[in-house]
């Protein structure tokens, strides 16, 4: 299908392409459907489905996918195709991965693909899935450095990003299904196959303190650590936990030994490959003496989106395009915002960093239309869980305190005691008071907010 370009206009007066973009993901394990509306650089999903189809099973043995899989995902993507019809999808873009690349009948799978669906699989080659897993890290946190590891049912990809840019990449045949590792259990012998296979792998030797994990298996390890400790914000994407801290749970999770519950509970569907994942997590975390494990929820399925963008989008900032989004029906609110960060950079000596700052102004109209009773706590809330991308988890907690602060004094809440140190928690809040000032003075009036001025010399805080 071929993309359709909108544009539509913000508050500032420049342009933006808005479009539906539906990703058809045919996996080892699953085939996926996600549709995003793209807005600049910043995507949103509003529809989601999977289905575990096990393409790859048996195919150590049998060299072919599995003939029950090859049904259930023809069935699968027929539905896929009727739904990217019916929400009017502007571009959708299928692909395969590891078990229809490497299969013997893959190429005839294809063809029955287009012949009884429509889509046109690309079949991407190892190091084409390592890249592109690898610009999916990116579009979610730009400038991100550290190496990328994909896990999916066949394969395990590497990358290395520094700075955000791509270095290299390489595929390793080290998924549970390629493994025959997805019973519930892992062995000695599996341990020293995933050993052997990385420790010839160069990706370990870049002086990189950050291990990024992607992949549905990881991702629910990540689920269940936050389960565990309580974590203040359960969001997945750039969630960040000190190595030292995360590995003891890889080992329990490995030999299988605790937390049976638990992991029936967060991954109910991923009980069988938990085990091996948990253990090539811990291998990986070992050679690479990474400091950081990070969690990516962007992976594959949007670098290929990624990939679809300008030049200029790709450059942009997420965070600023996720903005846009958000306040993009209120033009007034949008103008007042961006006018207030003007007003308030004149203080940037007591508030948070300019991105940030910049931010918090665009959002300052959340609460507007919120219960005046609760507003400062919603908008909180509201804040700190927003679908806006490129943002670290403190990064949500001092925006949100921020934000609550603009609309009562002496907010105390759970996420930003727990993720803000004392000083940024301190410019957070006077972020929030400067805001309060600016809204009040100017009747939240873009126009009027021109006629005072801020000014600062370090120690003091002029209003004229």
């Amino acid at each position: 299908m071929l993309a359709t370009s909108l544009t539509r206009t913000r508050g500032s007066g420049r342009s933006t392409r808005v479009r539906r973009i539906g990703v058809v993901d045919v996996g080892s394990n699953s085939v996926r459907l996600v549709v995003h509306d793209v807005r600049g650089r910043a995507m949103n999903q509003r529809f989601n489905e999977k289905f575990l189809a096990g393409l790859g099973r048996d195919m150590q043995e049998t060299g072919k996918l599995h003939p029950e899989g090859v049904e259930q995902a023809i069935t699968a993507l027929k539905r896929f195709a009727a739904i990217t019809r019916a929400q009017k999808t502007d571009l959708v873009i299928p692909f395969a991965t590891a078990a229809v690349r490497d299969a013997a009948d893959g190429a005839d799978f294809c063809r029955r693909v287009r012949a009884e669906t429509g889509f046109e699989l690309r079949v991407l080659s190892g190091p084409e899935e390592a890249l592109i897993a690898a610009q999916g890290v990116v579009a979610g946190a730009p400038g991100i450095s550290g190496i990328v590891g994909d896990l999916g049912g066949s394969s395990l990809e590497l990358a290395h990003l520094h700075d955000a840019e791509f270095r290299e990449g390489a595929t390793f045949a080290l998924g549970p299904l390629a493994l025959n590792a997805a019973s519930g259990k892992t062995d000695k012998r599996t341990l020293s196959r995933v050993k052997k296979a990385l420790n010839k792998s160069q990706f370990f030797d870049r002086n990189e303190t950050t291990f990024i994990a992607v992949g549905g298996a990881w991702r629910a390890i990540a689920n269940i650590h936050m389960e565990l400790t309580s974590a203040p914000l359960r969001i997945l994407q750039n969630f960040a936990v000190p190595v030292a801290e995360i590995k003891p749970l890889l080992a329990e999770l490995a030999s299988g030994s605790k937390h049976a519950d638990l992991v029936q509970k967060v991954a109910k569907r991923r009980v069988a490959t938990i085990p091996y994942a948990a253990m090539a997590l811990d291998v990986i975390l070992e050679l690479g003496k990474f400091e950081t494990l990070m969690i990516s929820s962007y992976g594959v399925r949007e670098g290929i989106i990624f990939q679809e963008m300008t030049a200029e989008e790709r450059a942009s900032d997420p965070l600023d395009a996720g903005l846009d989004a958000m306040v993009a029906a209120d033009s007034h609110a949008a103008d007042f915002g961006r006018a207030l960060s003007g007003w308030v950079s004149n203080a940037a000596a007591y508030t948070l960093s300019p991105r940030l700052t910049n931010a918090a102004c665009r959002l300052v109209d959340i609460g507007a239309m919120l219960h005046p009773d609760h507003r400062a706590d919603l908008a909180f809330e509201l804040v700190a869980r927003a679908p806006l991308p490129g943002l670290l988890h403190r990064e949500r907690a001092a925006l949100a305190l921020a934000i609550a602060t603009r609309y009562t004094r002496h907010v105390q809440h759970p996420v930003s005691d727990r993720l803000l140190d004392e000083d940024t928690a301190k410019r957070a809040r006077a972020l929030g008071a400067i805001m309060r000032l600016g809204a009040n003075l100017s009747g939240r009036s873009a126009s009027l907010l021109k006629k005072a001025e801020l000014a600062c010399d370090g120690s003091r805080l002029d209003l004229y």
